[in-house]
């Protein structure tokens, strides 16, 4: 307006003054506005990265719990596993020591015979035919008691290794299953975390986007009113939206204790 004056009045150098001082005076407002937008988005970029740190803090303390769960239920399986065996092997040592006691040395026929025989030539005072009868008949009793011992020591023996093995195999099939269900809760992490990661990309790229089209959007005099919950919808304030539904602070009230004091 300034401008049109100046030219009606054939005023050309305040009217060139004037139109240097209104262009200088535009840029400076749209350097302001830009620079202004430009701290805006980057509030909104930091605001989204704390969403971010807020949410995968929170998703790891979830996970964190399901593990120790996980490790948890495993522990017990185990203890009763281990409580079982114990068990297992008082019985079985029960069952063992029964069977040994049960389990008493008998000489063969033979081994009765040759004594028998000995007996009888020394009664007869054959001594020199008794004492190759009693000879045969004491190497005789030394294979069958070792024969015994051997018996013996097998019906303690073997049972113990069947159990050991049997027990062997049950604690190798316990912690294959709690390895496996690990594995498996390690899985649903990954995949959730790669779902989180996925979803604050594309936060991140429609808010880009939208900052595209903020920055050459036409401003607006005033109060905004081309959409009205655009304050509160908009992609391009997506970081403290999704910051204060995080936090909790959405439908925050001041803190009535900091507000000034009414001036009468």
């Amino acid at each position: 307006m300034q401008t049109t004056r100046n030219l009606s009045l054939g005023d050309y150098e305040s009217a060139q003054n004037t139109f240097y001082s209104i262009d200088a005076t535009r840029k400076d407002q749209l350097k302001f506005r830009q620079d202004k937008e430009q701290k805006r988005q980057d509030i909104e970029k930091s605001n989204l990265g704390k969403s971010y740190s807020v949410e995968k803090a929170r998703f790891e303390a979830e996970w964190a719990k399901k593990e120790a769960e996980i490790d948890l239920v495993c522990q017990e399986k185990m203890q009763v596993l281990d409580e079982t065996h114990q068990i297992g092997i008082a019985n079985l040592e029960q069952e063992i020591a029964a069977k040994v006691k049960s389990f008493r040395f008998k000489a063969s026929v033979a081994l009765l015979q040759l004594e028998d025989t000995e007996r009888r030539l020394g009664l007869a005072n054959e001594f020199k035919q008794a004492a190759e009868v009693r000879a045969r008949a004491q190497r005789l009793r030394k294979i069958e008691e070792a024969a015994y011992e051997a018996r013996r020591q097998e019906i303690e023996s073997r049972p113990r290794q069947q159990l050991r093995e049997a027990q062997e195999a049950e604690r190798r099939f316990t912690e294959q299953k709690c390895h496996a269900m690990k594995v498996e809760l390690k899985r649903k992490r990954d995949k959730a975390a790669a779902v989180l990661r996925q979803r604050y990309r594309n936060l991140e790229l429609d808010m880009t986007h939208s900052f595209a089209l903020e920055t050459v959007a036409q401003a607006e005099i005033g109060s905004v009113k081309t959409h009205n919950s655009r304050s509160e919808q908009s992609s391009t304030f997506r970081g403290s939206l999704k910051l204060e539904a995080l936090t909790g602070t959405k439908f925050d009230v001041p803190d009535v204790s900091r507000m000034p004091d009414i001036v009468d």
